[in-house]
């Protein structure tokens, strides 16, 4: 059984085409019938239906998947076992939210760095329904997210970790030194919320809903560093956050979480990829890499 045949049978599995994976890869879209074809007749089972232009995964198709993603992967680490990690080039497509972003990466790519010096980390940030989509369409290889946990069969969940949704404001707002403060105590107070494909925003939103209560923000960012500037030097503003995203504010003394009494909202970093995909040595390196900073406090 031939690696290049599993890795073409990858391909047409992640594109749903012989045209395109015969582009993705270089070949003659022939080569690409060939190649499947003879890893047909070696297993034995169809693995795709071919009904005019249309090709559908078979089950047996389905079932295959994780076997040749598991075969191509301990061929690929094999291959790079002999060779020095700062030897090894290539990319790593990381999708990640701005607040996590501005919270871990500043640790996470200086230790991928000194781990990988000629490996390219790309990051992008986006919120979690686009992160996911890229994800599915094999644009990113890997994401670590903020959401609501996640129990999806086509993705592999290496970390996890509850986190805390805080309402925040300026250490100088009289909010910041209640003792006792519920929700419809804020209605009317000046918010900067973020956008509402937001995860955390979403669920603010439905936590108001759950009290009966709207709150309309005066300003509604992308930018979790914006939003924690603005509070910074506006004491009148609040915003509902992460907690991870203010640590450094509240040590610094410059912000002060409200503490909410009828309002607890959590949700979860996870560190998620592909079922399908195939790890190379570069994305195991930065899955290690993001787990050994995730599990450190903030």
């Amino acid at each position: 059984m031939e690696i290049r045949n599993l890795i073409t049978f990858l391909k047409v599995t992640e594109l749903k085409s012989f045209s395109k994976a015969a582009e993705a890869l270089d070949y003659s879209q022939s080569a690409v019938t060939v190649q499947i074809q003879q890893l047909e007749r070696e297993l034995g089972v169809q693995l795709f239906d071919r009904i005019g232009k249309s090709v559908s995964i078979t089950q047996y198709g389905t079932d295959f998947v994780s076997y040749a993603r598991d075969v191509v992967s301990a061929v690929s680490r094999a291959c790079a076992f002999a060779t020095a990690k700062e030897e090894l080039t290539g990319t790593v497509r990381v999708g990640t939210l701005d607040s996590l972003m501005t919270a871990s990466f500043s640790d996470i790519i200086p230790a991928f760095h000194r781990r990988f010096p000629r490996v390219l980390a790309n990051v992008h940030g986006d919120n979690v329904v686009r992160l996911k989509q890229l994800l599915i369409k094999n644009e990113l290889d890997l994401i670590y997210t903020l959401d609501e946990q996640l129990h999806d069969t086509q993705f592999v969940k290496v970390f996890e970790a509850e986190e805390d949704i805080v309402i925040v404001t300026h250490i100088n707002n009289p909010l910041a030194a209640s003792t006792s403060v519920k929700l419809s105590d804020l209605v009317g107070h000046p918010f900067i919320l973020m956008n509402r494909n937001n995860a955390y925003r979403d669920q603010f939103d439905r936590e108001l809903a759950r009290h009966g209560l709207a709150i309309d923000p005066f300003s509604e960012l992308e930018s979790d560093v914006l939003a924690l500037r603005l509070i910074s030097e506006n004491p009148e503003f609040l915003s509902v956050l992460p907690r991870y995203t203010v640590q450094k504010s509240i040590h610094k003394q410059q912000l002060a979480i409200i503490p909410v009494e009828d309002c607890e909202m959590r949700q979860y970093r996870q560190l998620l990829y592909h079922k399908n995909k195939v790890l190379t040595p570069q994305i195991q390196g930065m899955l290690d890499t993001i787990v050994e900073t995730a599990k450190k406090p903030f």
